[in-house]
């Protein structure tokens, strides 16, 4: 009997887990597609502008983080190997990695700005304006 009492908590409690992280993913979608704002769907919340890696490229962060990708930006061209490589002509100099802050994003920058990018990335759809 007490076998059969912990089964049914323990598919209680995973059933309760399910039904949170579908709700979760339900409010992460609803925060994607907000269309307030002055700037539509891509409206940053207080204290946060667009990164703009890229022409379209909507992600909000801080002033001082687009700052940093912006002189990331104006450093590309002394940050590919001259001699190209295994990438062609977007092989980056030893110490640089690709940026990846969208699919064809091939400046390159360090490992660790790599990895901030990529938690901007993550992070991306709690930062825009409900």
């Amino acid at each position: 009997m007490l076998k059969r009492c912990l089964v049914s908590l323990i598919f209680v409690a995973c059933l309760c887990l399910v039904v949170e992280f579908s709700n979760v993913a339900m409010n992460r979608s609803a925060l994607a597609v907000s269309t307030s704002g002055p700037y539509g769907p891509d409206t940053c919340i207080s204290g946060y502008v667009w990164r703009e890696a890229f022409t379209g490229d909507h992600v909000c962060v801080t002033p001082d983080r687009r700052t940093q990708v912006a002189f990331d930006n104006s450093q590309a061209r002394y940050r590919v190997n001259p001699y190209g490589g295994p990438y062609g002509a977007d092989t980056c100099r030893s110490g640089y990695v690709w940026r990846e802050a969208g699919p064809n994003d091939h400046v390159c920058v360090t490992p660790d700005e790599r990895t901030l990018v990529a938690q901007e990335n993550a992070l991306a759809p709690y930062r825009y304006a409900p």
